[in-house]
């Protein structure tokens, strides 16, 4: 940075899906606690401010949902990881923040069934 090279300014995040040493037909099933967006309790609250401004009733909050989830029994830190066409696996998701010359400003490792948006704050930050 002091000499110029890395520029922090302007951060472009992505991730890619890296497939785990794992056998795709060992596994548990568990259920876990599933949030769609990291922001969706802060998005409802200032739709909610905002209907309350115009007269409107507030739209009810979305309670917290689980789902059932496959877990690897050879490599359980992945995740399962299912995309349309794309063969389904365990594996890793790699966040990564750089800037516009290339360099990595940051980076976070996730199981693959972990969305972006939960994310995208923590490598932001």
């Amino acid at each position: 940075m002091d000499k110029g090279f890395v520029n922090p300014e302007v951060a472009f995040i992505d991730s890619t899906h890296v497939k785990a040493n794992a056998n795709k037909r060992k596994f548990g099933k568990k259920v876990v606690r599933w949030v769609a967006r990291a922001y969706q309790k802060q998005l409802e609250e200032e739709i909610n401010a905002e209907r309350a401004e115009n007269g409107k009733k507030p739209l009810p909050l979305k309670k917290e949902s689980r789902r059932e989830i496959k877990e690897s029994t050879t490599h359980p830190e992945s995740g399962y990881y299912v995309k349309s066409e794309r063969e389904k696996m365990f594996a890793y998701s790699y966040h990564t923040a750089c800037d516009r010359n290339g360099f990595v400003l940051g980076t976070i490792v996730t199981p693959a069934n972990v969305h972006d948006s939960q994310v995208f704050h923590k490598l932001f930050d």
